[in-house]
């Protein structure tokens, strides 16, 4: 009988395998603007904030994704199975070109599209950010999650940013059943970063709202938000096999357990556990329904489930 295999870091109801990866057919890319044919939105709050310090007032704007089209046939070759999940692999240093290991020599068109198009809308500070490479790849089962998480923005800034930096930026694709976005106002300035779990209060305005304002992007479509841009996974309604793509721009290092190591920099980073579960954070409004104030891997009374595989899903359509 063959064993299961055990995770190479888990911690607080979380388990993460990281890959080896190789220097053997490495791929380089430079951006090139002039072959970048996407638009860019000049009205789009996403490019308004772009290299701005993290401000929770910029969650009162109403955000979508900017979208930047379906992608090729030749970038869809980013979507064939195979690929190892990987978490927040650098794939650029703040003065770098980009540098894909082997493993990820596929994604080299979808990452030369990314990278004209960034070079284009972020001329003046480009070479100043870090990109990491997230890729998960796999079977998502009636009514779960690939990945899941409560609503949330990728890149907060919480209390131990003091000052804060420029915020983060993402561009996201996947295959199958795209991400949900809220494109509605998150009044949050409020809160207290030092005691209150603003992805609770995420979960909770949606809620408020019955959903009412969730958006979809089309499969294949890749597209780009900020720190400010909420969002969830989506449950599948039938056994699906899904790829989804996340290429972040940060100002920050990343040096959380569980990420993947570029063999092609040289860097050596102490990697500490991922900090939000640890803080002890409370929701904001005690009384809500306990499914928004609780993580996935959590019961209703915060107590983790007996059964690791076991989630809770927040309630986020009260009124169905």
């Amino acid at each position: 009988m063959n064993e299961e295999k055990k995770p190479d870091v888990a911690y607080r109801g979380k388990q993460f395998t990281v890959p080896k990866l190789s220097t053997q057919g490495a791929v380089f890319i430079e951006p090139h603007r002039e072959a970048n044919t996407a638009a860019v939105p000049a009205d789009s709050p996403v490019i308004a904030a772009l290299n701005k310090p993290f401000a929770l007032k910029e969650f009162r704007t109403v955000r979508k994704p900017v979208s930047l089209g379906i992608l090729t046939a030749a970038e869809q070759v980013a979507f064939r199975p195979g690929s190892p999940r990987t978490l927040d692999l650098p794939i650029k240093f703040p003065g770098s070109n980009f540098r894909l290991p082997g493993e990820f020599a596929h994604l080299a068109p979808l990452i030369q599209r990314i990278a004209d198009y960034e070079a284009t809308i972020n001329s003046d500070c480009y070479d100043e950010y870090y990109c990491y490479l997230t890729v998960d790849q796999g079977e998502v089962k009636p009514g779960k999650l690939q990945r899941e998480a409560p609503c949330h923005v990728d890149g907060f800034q919480g209390a131990r940013w003091r000052p804060k930096v420029r915020g983060n930026h993402t561009y996201t694709v996947s295959d199958k059943l795209p991400t949900v976005y809220y494109a509605q106002p998150f009044a949050l300035e409020h809160l207290d970063e030092a005691v209150h779990d603003f992805f609770y209060e995420m979960n909770a305005k949606v809620a408020d709202t019955n959903s009412e304002h969730a958006w979809r992007p089309q499969p294949g479509e890749l597209t780009l938000m900020d720190c400010y841009t909420v969002h969830r996974g989506d449950e599948a309604e039938v056994a699906v096999f899904r790829t989804f793509i996340r290429i972040s721009f940060e100002v920050r290092s990343f040096d959380r357990e569980g990420n993947a190591h570029n063999p092609l920099f040289c860097y050596s980073w102490p990697m500490v556990p991922r900090d939000i579960e640890g803080l002890n954070l409370v929701a904001y409004r005690a009384d809500c329904d306990p499914s928004l104030r609780v993580r996935p891997w959590q019961k209703l009374d915060g107590e983790a489930h007996e059964d690791p595989k076991e989630r809770t899903k927040p309630n986020l359509r009260p009124k169905q």
